[in-house]
């Protein structure tokens, strides 16, 4: 039996500005200073309940990143995941600068 996923970056609830309070449904990774993507949970559509995750690459790397950059999953941790994978795929296919 494997355990769940346990996330290897830093993850802080998003927080657009000082009038915008952060929630449990929307959180940003980041590896060190660098941003790796979002995670939040749809609330509402035809995606109500899911999570919703998009990737970023670094901006210390050049080249095309891998797709897909953003999807969805039943749940938090798994979108946490899928981030993470997607950053570290950035960062075995694309060039440092």
């Amino acid at each position: 039996m494997t355990g769940l996923y346990q996330p290897k970056y830093q993850w802080r609830q998003t927080q657009l500005d000082e009038n915008d309070p952060p929630t449990d449904l929307d959180w940003c990774g980041f590896d060190g200073a660098a941003y790796i993507g979002r995670i939040r949970k749809e609330e509402h559509g035809p995606t109500k309940g899911k999570w919703h995750w998009a990737g970023s690459f670094p901006r210390t790397h050049k080249g095309t990143p891998p797709s897909p950059v953003a999807g969805y999953a039943a749940t938090a941790r798994k979108a946490t995941q899928l981030v993470e994978e997607y950053w570290d795929r950035c960062k075995e296919v694309m060039t440092p600068r």
